[in-house]
């Protein structure tokens, strides 16, 4: 019997730290990098950014089935929980080039660890824009150089900031990007 009382307690526990549910912005900007990392029982929420037609559609190999249908209007969401381990590729059937990209859910991660792996930047190498993606909102940005000089900052726009690198000399960058209560650092390299 104590057995099976632990086994509830710590089911109820996973649950309890997970169930989460994480806005995308979600248009044609995103690029095929709408990639992320989540537990099981978070929700992604996608909001149509613009008013053009869009799906959230899950492709052959993903783990789960979900499928928007094709929506349109700005404003307009769809949301999904996400309830099994594995990778789920999904896509925007109407602009599959330019929305795409990969939900992994894993067991239980902590919330800096499901912070740092939901930040991405691309391309990287980056000639003039940047993209940075993130499952959280990201508040700021900072740019460094290789002697720690801070040489560029801003807000973060959202689950998707675009940043204008033209005024910077060709060399490797570090970014620092903020959310509330949590900072990571990743190096860029500038054309």
């Amino acid at each position: 019997m104590k057995t099976i009382t632990f086994y509830l307690f710590a089911f109820a526990i996973t649950l309890a730290s997970a169930q989460t549910t994480y806005p995308v912005d979600w248009d044609q900007a995103v690029g095929a990098n709408a990639t992320f990392t989540i537990e099981v029982g978070d929700t992604v929420l996608w909001t149509w950014a613009n008013g053009v037609p869009h799906t959230v559609t899950s492709q052959a190999g993903s783990v789960e089935t979900f499928d928007s249908g094709t929506l349109t209007g700005a404003g307009t969401e769809f949301q999904y929980t996400f309830t099994v381990v594995g990778d789920n590729p999904y896509l925007c059937e109407v602009h599959p080039v330019m929305m795409a990209g990969t939900i992994t859910v894993e067991a239980v991660l902590s919330v800096q660890d499901k912070f740092e792996r939901n930040v991405t930047f691309y391309p990287n190498p980056v000639d003039e824009m940047l993209v940075i993606a993130s499952l959280y909102k990201l508040d700021s940005y900072e740019i460094y150089n290789l002697l720690g000089k801070k040489v560029g900052w801003g807000d973060g726009n959202g689950t998707f900031t675009h940043l204008n690198t033209s005024y910077l000399n060709s060399g490797v960058y570090f970014i620092k990007v903020t959310s509330g209560e949590f900072q990571t650092t990743r190096k860029i390299i500038k054309n």
